[in-house]
């Protein structure tokens, strides 16, 4: 509750993991998100055992324990965690042997899930549901918040038609660089292009 606004999905869920720890045991820990238009929830943070492995799980709902657990909008306590690698197309031979996934619910929209894999065979208990539940309720918002203020910077970054950086990432990125080059004592070129006929797309879309 405490965390502000102005973080990125990763720093925010590094800062939740690390709290979260002390709260109920994992081995590894992981938050998906949900996508509406595909249907898919593909791991955006991953920390602990095997987490390389868990951080390229895309998932689709309904399938695994993360996609169970994304359209039925109920926690899952001491599912088998290979149903996530296995739902996900990945043949891992994974040494997690029990899991505790949540969903992040926020205004009454389903955002993602987090997970927390063990180990050890049947570590969680209900009193971890109860628990890891109350905590994702507190911390949808925060993730929430965190998409939001990502996908404002991509957005103030980015030009709308085309999806390329735009002028404000140009003149960014350029004064790094110029600053790079001062600091080495190097060079710095700049190539312009110009498209023909392109005020047509522009008008057009």
């Amino acid at each position: 509750q405490a965390m502000g606004s102005s973080l990125g999905v990763s720093d925010t869920m590094a800062l939740i993991s690390t709290k979260l720890s002390n709260i109920v045991p994992f081995s590894c820990c992981a938050l998906f998100l949900y996508a509406e238009e595909s249907e898919m929830l593909r791991c955006r943070f991953a920390t602990g055992v095997e987490s390389e492995t868990v951080q390229q799980l895309t998932i689709k709902s309904g399938h695994g324990l993360t996609g169970w657990v994304a359209r039925n909008r109920r926690p899952l306590v001491n599912a088998r965690p290979s149903a996530d690698f296995e739902a996900a197309g990945v043949p891992a031979q994974t040494t997690l042997q029990s899991a505790l996934v949540c969903p992040l619910v926020f205004n009454e929209r389903f955002i993602g899930t987090i997970a927390v894999y063990h180990t050890a065979a049947a570590v969680y208990t209900d009193d971890h549901r109860r628990l890891l539940d109350r905590i994702s309720e507190q911390a949808a918002a925060v993730i929430y918040n965190s998409i939001v203020f990502e996908q404002t910077q991509e957005d103030s970054l980015t030009d709308p038609l085309t999806a390329l950086p735009n002028t404000r990432f140009m003149f960014m990125h350029l004064t790094r660089e110029l600053a790079r080059a001062n600091r080495l004592k190097s060079e710095v070129s700049l190539l312009v292009m110009d498209l023909d006929n392109f005020k047509e797309i522009n008008d057009t879309y």
